[in-house]
């Protein structure tokens, strides 16, 4: 018998090799440990400190609060954990479902390994408990739970990961930190140790969308006929927002917004807004030139008619008609720039009109979606939150 067979069958020799392969983890943990300390600004500095503040600041805008966990190299799945069960202690598991997932896929994740790592060991580095895990990892959790990870960042927009293309999607909330620490993200009154729901208003939106097409085929309506209702009625808005009478030239700024009518109505206004600052100064000239010529019109019909009309109008008409042509240049000079300046402030007027009766009309629009969405239960608001819509979409 042989030594490896020997030991093999030695009692105890299972539990020697547990034992060393969980210092070896250890060990690890540590050494992941050690480098993010490294890694992450001075404690006792004002940079972490103010990072800290401006990051509690900007999510407690949002209602939400951070959820720290520890900095051990498994802050990812703890994170993620925390939000999907309540608690990070399975983030051993977690781990090794991404890792299991990434390898079932292979020909999705392989293209964005490192060049110089084969995938083999990649994934093989990924599955050690402490090894830091990015963005490949979060995608490939999000595409293995079915659901979408949204990641928050100080003073930058959110990311959205889209682990599937359904309406209804439950979405995870992590923060990162300091280069390459993750966190959970919680309702700020939320200290339980319950699953996160967090729900944002792009969600919210695709959620309505959903609802209302399966409200439709209830009632047997065709869902083209509805879509096509939607659009009529977007166009109506957008028309009667801005005054606009071209249908397809609603219809253009509709498919460029994305059918967001308020973009829409703020794109018409500011084309209607250029093309009439145009028009005003192609007329400006013309219209100089009409003014002149009614005065000259005038002042000579004040000569013609001094001596056949009555004796108060011949008076006044020989008046006008003795006047110098000096004084007569001086008079059409000083009355075209009021003329000017009075149509200029009647134009400024009518812009100003038309900018609150927008500003009343996107408020009336914001008060109704918000009544819209006061017809939800109580235990759903209790279990959403609501966040930003400006999103960047990171998708594999």
């Amino acid at each position: 018998m042989s030594r490896k067979q020997a030991a093999k069958s030695r009692p105890g020799s299972g539990g020697r090799r547990a034992e060393a392969e969980r210092k070896r983890d250890e060990r690890a943990a540590r050494r992941a440990l050690a480098k993010e300390r490294r890694n992450r600004p001075d404690p006792g500095g004002s940079g972490c400190e103010e990072e800290f503040v401006s990051f509690a600041n900007q999510l407690q805008a949002l209602g939400l609060k951070l959820r720290e966990v520890p900095g051990d190299g498994n802050c990812l799945f703890r994170a993620l954990g925390d939000q999907l069960e309540g608690h990070s202690r399975n983030h051993l598991k977690h781990r090794q479902e991404t890792v299991d997932y990434m390898i079932r896929q292979r020909e999705d994740f392989e293209p964005f390994v490192e060049d110089d790592i084969p995938f083999e060991k990649h994934v093989a580095s990924l599955s050690k408990p402490g090894t830091f895990a990015g963005n490949d990892a979060i995608v490939a959790f999000a595409r293995n739970h079915q659901l979408n990870v949204v990641i928050h960042q100080l003073n930058a927009p959110l990311w959205q990961i889209r682990g599937t293309d359904k309406g209804s999607t439950r979405e995870l909330h992590i923060a990162y930190r300091y280069g390459e620490h993750y966190d959970s993200v919680r309702r700020i009154n939320d200290n339980s140790e319950a699953p996160a729901h967090l729900l944002t208003d792009f969600q919210m939106l695709h959620q309505d969308g959903a609802n209302k097409k399966e409200k439709m085929k209830t009632k047997g309506v065709d869902v083209k006929d509805g879509l096509r209702d939607d659009v009529e009625d977007a166009v109506h808005k957008v028309g009667s927002a801005t005054g606009c009478t071209d249908f397809n030239l609603i219809v253009q700024n509709l498919e460029a917004e994305n059918y967001n009518i308020k973009s829409a109505i703020t794109a018409l206004l500011q084309v209607n807004q250029g093309t009439g600052n145009d028009a005003e100064e192609n007329h400006e000239p013309g219209d100089r030139v009409k003014q002149r010529g009614p005065s000259r019109e005038e002042a000579g019909s004040g000569r013609r008619l001094s001596g056949n009309q009555g004796r108060n109008e011949g008076r006044m008409e020989t008046s006008e008609a003795r006047a110098s042509p000096a004084e007569e240049s001086k008079a059409h000079k000083s009355q075209l720039p009021k003329v000017t300046n009075k149509q200029r402030r009647e134009q400024q007027r009518l812009e100003k009109k038309k900018r609150q009766e927008e500003r009343h009309r996107l408020k009336a629009l914001e008060n109704r979606n918000g009544s819209r969405d006061t017809g939800r239960s109580e235990a759903d608001m209790n279990t959403q939150v609501t966040l930003v819509k400006t999103f960047a979409a990171l998708n594999i």
